[in-house]
């Protein structure tokens, strides 16, 4: 029996009866397993469909199906209804791409619809529900987002591996009177077994295995960045008309934190030794300091310089704690030529690792998405 029949009839056998939820074992399993199981070689010129729904791997070339875990961080994009980790080339068509994240068990995007999806080595299936952005950690089996109702919004996370949700809450959701809704509740990061979601009425840490939360800051919506490694950035001052670019990093949520960094989004390395900042448009009118991509060392508040040979820079994804990936426009490119770079976070060094992986154009219709997402859980906007 080769390897693929019998993944995939132990994968039916396995969907017969689901195994009873052991939370501890799960979240254990998906924080701490790094384990790879051999990858399948697929033959030149051959789409293969995987049990299960509607996975194809992309016709033309040999590429190499890989099998449960995902636990490799590689370089990772999506161009259309392509998913491209490292060489291999995951098509989910009839769907395009509009935001993904990776975990270790499988890929989790959101359609042109908003539509949340799920990708992993036994096929594309619909969650039948929808959202603006997706988060996850940098490793492990969870997605978190937030669903929208009449009169409240719910966070929710998700174990990809189980196919379960573990955590819906509408904890300090309830919509205000009067509010506006260009902002709106997301889940701002998760980490290890914490979930942080930033809602009406503050700023919450969520434990997944109890199920149980606090508010453990008063803040506005959105004052909150990122979280890793325990470390929190935040803006400071806590309130402050938009855009609110001065950022703190602390362990609590606090007014005395000093303001040391710069940036709209936020994105923490592994263990916060590095802070990657980036504006929220991707082409803001002005352009002032703090609308480039930044890389800070987050000890000494050091500014890593970065190559002048791009002019528009998008984080993509953490490969570990030393390096991430990020797309670069070529300065002066005339046809807005990207590259999708590695870059080492003590150096600035930039290797690029797929030239002119796509370009620089936006949809001329709302929303005005880049063609190319990266696996930060939300599109590449411009917003104006």
């Amino acid at each position: 029996m080769n390897d693929l029949l019998r993944d995939t009839l132990t994968a039916q056998a396995d969907s017969v009866e689901p195994p009873p939820l052991d939370l501890t074992a799960i979240i254990a399993a998906g924080n701490h397993r790094r384990s790879r199981r051999r990858l399948l070689t697929v033959a030149s010129g051959t789409a293969v469909a995987l049990a299960g729904g509607g996975l194809a791997i992309a016709a033309g070339r040999k590429h190499r199906v890989p099998s449960l875990p995902f636990t490799e961080r590689r370089v990772t994009y999506a161009v259309g209804s392509d998913l491209h980790y490292g060489n291999e080339t995951i098509s989910v068509a009839p769907h395009r791409i509009t935001a993904f994240v990776q975990t270790d068990a499988g890929f989790v995007f959101l359609n042109q619809e908003n539509e949340i999806h799920l990708a992993d080595h036994t096929g594309v299936r619909g969650l039948g529900k929808g959202t603006w952005r997706l988060t996850a950690d940098v490793r492990g089996n969870l997605v978190a987002w937030v669903e929208g109702f009449n009169d409240h919004f719910e966070s929710v996370v998700y174990d990809v591996n189980a196919q379960r949700e573990l955590v819906r809450t509408s904890a300090g959701n309830r919509i205000p009177p009067n509010v506006s809704l260009v902002a709106d509740p997301r889940v701002v990061a998760l980490d290890g077994n914490l979930a942080y979601f930033g809602a009406y009425d503050g700023f919450y840490r969520w434990d997944v295995i109890t199920n149980k939360g606090e508010r453990i800051a008063k803040v506005p919506l959105g004052a909150v960045r990122a979280v890793a490694a325990g470390q929190i950035v935040f803006q400071q001052p806590l309130t402050q008309r938009p855009p609110a670019v001065g950022l703190a990093i602390a362990r609590t949520v606090s007014t005395a934190a000093p303001a040391k960094f710069t940036g709209q989004q936020a994105f923490l390395s592994p263990s916060a030794k590095y802070l990657v900042t980036e504006p929220t448009d991707a082409l803001p009118v002005i352009e002032p300091g703090w609308a480039d991509l930044a890389l800070y060392e987050v000890a000494s508040a050091r500014k890593v310089g970065l190559p002048y040979a791009y002019d528009h820079v998008y984080f993509g994804q953490w490969l570990g704690d030393e390096k991430f990936v990020a797309a670069g426009k070529r300065r002066f490119s005339k046809s807005a030529e990207t590259d999708l770079l590695v870059v080492t976070a003590a150096s600035g060094a930039v290797r690029v690792a797929v030239p002119a992986f796509s370009t620089l154009r936006f949809s001329t219709t709302p929303p005005r998405n880049a063609p190319f997402a990266l696996p930060t859980g939300s599109a590449i906007t411009d917003l104006y």
